[in-house]
């Protein structure tokens, strides 16, 4: 069995994606296997994505259907006992892989993960960091009832819960928290005070095109979480 399966959806990503992927590449964990989901792509994606000569990469076609839809078709080809998480515009560190599977293996009792992250700009310039404030279980579960605990690129997932929880559903920018509020249901959440990701902020990001109607959305998952973790 895979140790881990990567899971990265990509739409017109062809400004950055190549950077991604040697990140995920050069990790110092080798025993993963890496799906890229190309959601209808119509730039040069598929063709970096092809530029790459490594068997541990398997890439997924579909026609244009979102995030929500990419995500899930990654999930249900993965083979491995953990799922990791990255967007086609961020970077992983060197040592992102063999840090997540580490804590996992000795934390048994923890279903989700995640990591700080540096945030860099179009140009890889490093602008700021973002240090998520909760650490352990019962933080996360109380900052999940306002926020979204985690960086939604940043995380390592246990297969096993996914098949518990289910799948992400279609609530547009807030599936990840979403998701999260059914996970820390069943499971224990932890971060890593680590910087394991460069997170890229740019103009063409879904979240930042379309805040407002995230955030309305963001108020009914924030009801669900009420009702979820509060008792």
């Amino acid at each position: 069995m895979t140790k881990i399966s990567v899971i990265m959806p990509v739409y017109n990503g062809d400004k950055y994606i190549r950077k991604t992927i040697e990140s995920v590449l050069s990790q110092t964990f080798f025993d993963f296997e890496f799906i890229v989901i190309d959601d209808g792509s119509t730039d040069n994606t598929y063709d970096i994505l092809k530029s790459f000569n490594d068997n541990r990469i398997k890439i997924l076609n579909q026609n244009h259907g979102g995030i929500v839809k990419a995500l899930n078709l990654g999930i249900k080809e993965s083979q491995g006992e953990y799922v990791i998480r990255i967007d086609a515009d961020d970077i992983c560190a060197f040592n992102r892989f063999e840090t997540l599977v580490k804590y996992m293996d000795e934390n048994v009792d923890v279903s989700i993960c995640g990591s700080w992250a540096r945030t860099i700009d179009e140009n890889n310039n490093i602008i700021g960091e973002l240090k998520y404030p909760p650490i352990n279980h019962k933080d996360i579960k109380k900052y999940a009832i306002l926020h979204n605990p985690f960086i939604h690129p940043s995380v390592i997932l246990r297969k096993k819960t996914l098949n518990i929880s289910g799948p992400y559903k279609n609530f547009k920018h807030n599936e990840d928290y979403e998701l999260w509020t059914r996970i820390l249901k069943i499971g224990k959440g932890h971060n890593l005070s680590e910087f394991l990701i460069d997170y890229r902020i740019h103009q063409n990001q879904v979240t930042r095109k379309s805040n407002i109607k995230m955030r309305l959305i963001g108020v009914w998952v924030r009801v669900l979480a009420v009702l979820r973790l509060s008792f």
